[in-house]
């Protein structure tokens, strides 16, 4: 393929093999354990990532006027994003339900019940109704929707015509959602440390968390600066020139962005490997109040 943007044509290839590669070993890491497992977060990351990946490489060769396909790839990878950030999340509930049985900030619809029940002041009522699983979804969904919509408004524009106004509103709406992303990220790996230390709780959820602390923390804070650094910024037309993005943002973005979420999703994945041998766990229940109606209560021999 004969690509206008050189640059960031190779790179988009070569991460559309990675993440195909990475694609097919979640299909059948899922095909064993089954969906219900924390698995299938990581297939629904995949699909995202390879769909990303391919309208960067079409946008790479079709080039600038071609702009709907850059705007489908930053929309696929702040899904990706969304979906790394919240299965870490589920990752560390389900060490819990590992070793206790049970999360106490991911409960069943059955525990929310008895603590709805067993609540005698407001501030434990409000616990019991807004767990904190329920609390990080709340907060999370909202990020996602801002980070696009902060991207989206800014589709299409005349570069030698900006609209200073919609330039400050997607600042405001990407700022505010990466801020949100950040911070989620950063309470999910203390949420870790606290139960591995506080709880003594000990799974490879955790230590894979651990591992790659480092990493997504990098991708977050890339999310916020990169708003505000002009060679970090996708909306800033001086990163562009007459064959497409200059190498310096495209080795920014792949090295602080994708690379750094490459990494965290091969080591969240890596656990199957790990845990094959173990004791098995019961269900995820990540789904419980997003998608499943009932789970089961039993040890699911399918789940993580």
């Amino acid at each position: 393929m004969t690509f206008v943007d050189r640059n960031s044509g190779i790179a988009a290839s070569v991460f559309l093999v990675l993440y195909v590669i990475y694609l097919a070993l979640t299909i059948k890491i899922v095909s064993e354990k089954g969906f219900r497992s924390i698995y299938t977060s990581l297939l629904i990351y995949g699909v995202f990532r390879v769909c990303g990946q391919m309208c960067g490489v079409v946008f790479s060769a079709l080039g600038y006027s071609h702009w709907q396909w850059l705007i489908a790839y930053l929309v696929f990878s702040a899904e990706g994003y969304f979906v790394l950030v919240l299965c870490s999340f589920h990752m560390i509930a389900n060490a819990q339900l590992y070793q206790f049985g049970e999360s106490w900030f991911r409960p069943t619809k059955e525990q929310k019940k008895t603590n709805l029940i067993n609540a005698t002041t407001y501030r434990e009522k409000l616990k019991a109704r807004f767990p904190l699983a329920t609390v990080f979804h709340l907060l999370l969904i909202p990020a996602n929707a801002l980070v696009i919509s902060g991207g989206s408004t800014l589709a299409g524009q005349d570069p030698s015509q900006p609209d200073p106004g919609k330039i400050v509103t997607a600042k405001a709406l990407r700022t505010t959602g990466q801020v949100m992303f950040l911070t989620l990220t950063l309470i999910a790996i203390l949420l870790a440390v606290y139960v591995y230390f506080k709880e003594g709780v000990r799974h490879c959820n955790l230590y894979s968390i651990f591992i790659v602390a480092p990493f997504i923390t990098i991708r977050g804070i890339f999310g916020v600066i990169s708003i505000f650094v002009t060679k970090m910024n996708y909306y800033d037309m001086s990163n562009y020139n007459s064959n497409g993005l200059s190498s310096q943002f495209v080795t920014y973005e792949y090295v602080l962005a994708t690379t750094m979420e490459f990494i965290t999703a091969c080591v969240y994945i890596a656990n199957y490997f790990v845990d094959r041998r173990r004791a098995k766990v019961p269900p995820s229940k990540e789904y419980d109040d997003l998608i499943e109606e009932k789970l089961q209560s039993k040890v699911d021999q399918n789940s993580v």
